[in-house]
């Protein structure tokens, strides 16, 4: 049993029946769920099970019920079991059954409880944290309060993922491209291979952002880029095949950026290429010429005002891996 499953049941089964009992009172005014945590997509398996993972639950109350019905809800969980359907937690842990508010939630996250003002301050979250955002799991919620609050971060506005996946067309030619090659024709095969793994993480931020999907942390972009439809199964295969089969790299490269080319014209972008003389020391790209067109669309003048292989924007007071937005 995988631990979304488990906590489900764990709350459903258990307790439900027991707050209901003891807090009477906080029927209708709570959410339930999981946040953070491999459990909350689908990711976590053996290995996944020797640290925080086991049968729990948070409830999120809101601000107005928070000072009437934090302490009691607190006092009923205390008393749950730590085992269910006979699993218990590989850890010993501290409450594995939490009661906090909505708006603790989102900030944990990405620092701020609503979603930013204006577009660019979008860049100062990384993508990581809005996709474990976007991964929280809710079991129970009456008053539609937590799913409408995270529904606000659910993708980018438009701009900002034009920004981002305009930059990451460009790293994905920087790195499966030209450097890639370079070193290839040197005989370089440590930095090729340092290469191809930076190539691949981007060709995969690509294939989400252009399915509109947030990527996560490293561990598990490959298990999420598995999961778009076809054919990027097919892809990911491809390049996993490119860190034992060298000499299939370039034409993965190709296979990449067709069935992406398919897509971004599919949204109404081009590959208008350049003429040899219009680059100082590299010819055009198929990548290059989509990242141009997407950049084009962009009407955010802030945006506009980025570089193109721009993809984060720090904070003016924090580096962008603080996961907060700057001070109002």
């Amino acid at each position: 049993m995988q631990g979304l499953e488990l906590c489900r049941r764990f709350f459903l089964e258990v307790g439900m029946p027991a707050i209901r009992a003891r807090v009477p009172e906080g029927e209708g005014r709570f959410a339930a769920g999981i946040a953070g945590g491999s459990e909350c997509h689908g990711a976590d398996d053996e290995v996944s099970r020797d640290h925080g993972w086991g049968p729990g639950f948070t409830l999120w109350v809101g601000e107005e019920d928070h000072d009437r019905l934090a302490e009691p809800l607190r006092a009923a969980l205390a008393d749950l079991p730590r085992t269910f359907l006979g699993h218990g937690w590989a850890k010993e842990s501290g409450n594995t059954c939490r009661v906090m508010g909505i708006a603790p939630l989102i900030e944990h996250f990405v620092g701020s409880a609503s979603p930013p003002e204006v577009p660019i301050e979008w860049l100062h979250v990384p993508e990581e944290w809005l996709f474990e955002l976007a991964s929280v799991q809710v079991f129970h919620d009456p008053t539609g309060e937590v799913s409408n609050a995270l529904a606000a971060f659910a993708a980018y506005p438009d701009d900002v993922r034009r920004q981002r996946l305009s930059a990451c067309l460009f790293w994905a030619w920087e790195w499966g491209v030209k450097h890639l090659e370079r070193a290839e024709a040197r005989g370089d095969d440590l930095a090729a291979a340092m290469y191809w793994g930076r190539y691949a993480t981007y060709a995969m931020k690509t294939g989400l952002l252009l399915h509109r999907r947030y990527a996560p942390y490293h561990k598990w972009i490959q298990r999420e880029f598995g999961r778009l439809p076809d054919p990027c199964g097919e892809l990911a295969r491809l390049l996993l095949l490119g860190f034992h089969s060298p000499e299939t790299r370039r034409e993965t490269v190709a296979t990449i950026t067709e069935a992406y080319g398919d897509l971004l014209r599919a949204e109404g972008y081009d590959a208008e290429m350049r003429p040899d003389s219009a680059r100082t020391a590299y010819t055009d790209h198929v990548l290059l010429a989509f990242a141009r067109s997407v950049r084009r669309s962009i009407t955010d003048a802030d945006i506009r005002a980025l570089r193109s292989q721009q993809e984060a924007l720090a904070p003016p007071v924090r580096p962008t891996w603080a996961w907060v937005a700057p001070p109002r």
